[in-house]
């Protein structure tokens, strides 16, 4: 008898389905062909056997096919420790925030406002503190800093405030760099870093077919440096990509397989997710749209599709069109990460998004992370064995007898039943009580908490310090007069 947690899963297309859509990513790349602006890429793609005219690139099916042979299915990821984190492979799921937003939603002042260095430090420090929330992104775009080192100063605000694995941006092959050399210093050297990663780099292609050159610059820098890549597509359905979930992910596929390409030609087994597909583009107000059913559906096939090539996939999930934390917020927040877990997505980013993706939320962040915590309950699901079956527990109790005092039901309540700090089980006379407070008091107690009273998981001083010194440099060699 299996003693497994039995995991349920949702599926939307069969396999015929799937097999339609990559080929016809690869009907694009061998017939529409692709813009590399790239110089040494395209020699390689050229040596490789694409035809190349000027930037223009057509790729034959064998290509994409011998680097879908050597790419690696699965990728473990440590943490900063070095202590295995996240298993990406079968259908675990991993949860966390989105990067560069241009806008925070002040949990103080409950203002929006521009983003600040300070408040990727702290998105550090609540993402330490949150259980369900398993990985780091910087949550905010550094308007203090200048613009041509922020992505070097996100990175150091997170990797000293939380061990957790992290997915960072750079904006050139220096920032990655720099990055890199923070990271190894975090892991106590290179060579721990190496043989335990704890961080991404997230790029992504220009919709439709063009791969810039600081992108595939970017790209290099990671696979020679053993850092695993996400290339990721962010088309819009009626704008950057077709108006069908079909043939938008037949054109993210095709724009997803150049990079996949590129990286096993540098190194074969080198670590690449997929990620991106397609989002709805509504039509009304020309908004990208994060919460809308769309945007859940092109969650599902980007997990299948992924699944299907055989590729470690990169998602989103817990974030909303809602301007402020309301019942709108709720609703698109729930029903993405429920269907993003059912349907088995590796790394779940955007968490804690609001206002289209344009603003984050520290409270969002936290009741996203109560919403994570119920969708993994979903997910573990149930087990069946002689014990969980309980006949010999009913025959003791017997007819018209209960079961409170029983020593069955000690062993198994807490493992059973999923324990809230936010969600309120009590009576309507307790609730009184206790305050009336609400779900967002909850949350707003619950975040300034975290801020005032929580300790991360910080680096050593001696480790701080050098990382400070590599954020030195960096700032001094990219500044520009």
């Amino acid at each position: 008898m299996n003693n497994s947690w039995q995991r349920p899963k949702f599926k939307l297309l069969n396999d015929e389905q799937l097999k339609k859509i990559y080929q016809g990513s690869l009907e694009v790349l061998e017939n529409t062909g692709t813009v590399v602006k790239h110089e040494k890429a395209l020699e390689m793609l050229a040596d490789a056997g694409a035809k190349v005219e000027g930037e223009r690139v057509k790729i034959p099916a064998e290509m994409v096919e011998e680097a879908l042979e050597s790419v690696s299915d699965s990728i473990t990821i440590s943490n900063r420790n070095g202590e295995d984190a996240m298993y990406l492979e079968g259908d675990n799921v991993y949860f966390g925030p989105g990067s560069e937003t241009p806008y925070v939603l002040d949990p103080y002042t409950d203002k929006r406002r521009d983003s600040v260095k300070d408040d990727t430090v702290r998105a550090a420090k609540v993402i330490d503190a949150l259980s369900n929330v398993d990985f780091a992104m910087s949550f905010g775009l550094a308007t203090d800093i200048q613009r041509e080192t922020c992505d070097c100063h996100h990175f150091e605000a997170m990797v000293v405030n939380t061990a957790k694995p992290i997915i960072f941006t750079a904006y050139d092959k220096e920032g990655v760099d720099y990055i890199f050399q923070m990271a190894c210093a975090a892991a106590g050297g290179e060579e721990n870093f190496r043989n335990n990663p704890f961080i991404l780099h997230y790029a992504e292609p220009t919709s439709p077919l063009i791969h810039s050159k600081p992108t595939i610059d970017n790209l290099f820098a990671c696979i020679e440096r053993d850092i695993p890549f996400m290339y990721v597509p962010g088309a819009s359905m009626g704008a950057t990509a077709p108006m069908t979930f079909a043939g938008g992910y037949v054109q993210t596929g095709a724009e997803f397989m150049v990079g996949l390409i590129l990286t096993q030609l540098i190194k074969k087994g080198s670590k690449v997710l997929y990620g991106g597909g397609v989002n709805p583009l509504d039509m009304k107000t020309m908004t990208f749209s994060y919460g809308a059913p769309e945007a859940w559906i092109s969650r599902i096939i980007r997990k299948e599709f992924a699944e299907y090539i055989g590729v470690p996939v990169f998602a989103t999930g817990g974030c909303t069109d809602a301007k402020t934390i309301d019942q709108q917020a709720a609703i698109e927040a729930s029903n993405s990460l429920m269907l993003s877990g059912l349907s088995g997505q590796h790394l779940v980013h955007d968490v804690g998004y609001i206002d289209s993706g344009l603003t984050s939320s520290l409270e969002m962040l936290v009741m996203a992370d109560e919403i994570i915590g119920t969708v993994k309950r979903v997910l573990k699901s149930m087990k069946v064995n002689e014990d969980t079956l309980a006949v010999d527990v009913i025959d003791e109790v017997g007819p018209g007898n209960d079961y409170l005092s029983h020593a069955h039901t000690y062993k198994h309540f807490k493992d059973t039943l999923y324990q809230s700090d936010l969600l309120t089980r009590d009576n309507h006379d307790k609730w009184v009580e206790k305050g009336s407070r609400t779900m967002g008091d909850l949350l707003k107690e619950k975040t300034i908490d975290i801020l005032e009273n929580h300790e991360p998981d910080r680096v050593s001083d001696a480790v701080d310090k050098e990382i400070k010194e590599i954020l030195a440099e960096s700032d001094k060699k990219r500044k520009k007069d």
